[in-house]
């Protein structure tokens, strides 16, 4: 299985960042402006489920 690359937002600065950028500093921090609160972005692909 192919290994998925997670990607992060920050609330206040916008910027978009990977779990690898973001392990930088000590706790879960945009690694850009410090700011805590954190958001994961979603993937662009669409899930299709088949009605029951």
């Amino acid at each position: 299985m192919a290994e998925e690359r997670k990607l992060y937002m920050c609330m206040r600065c916008g910027r978009v960042f990977s779990k690898p950028e973001m392990e930088i500093l000590p706790g879960i921090r945009c690694p850009y402006c410090n700011f805590k609160i954190i958001m994961k972005v979603r993937s662009p692909t669409v899930k299709r489920i088949p009605a029951v």
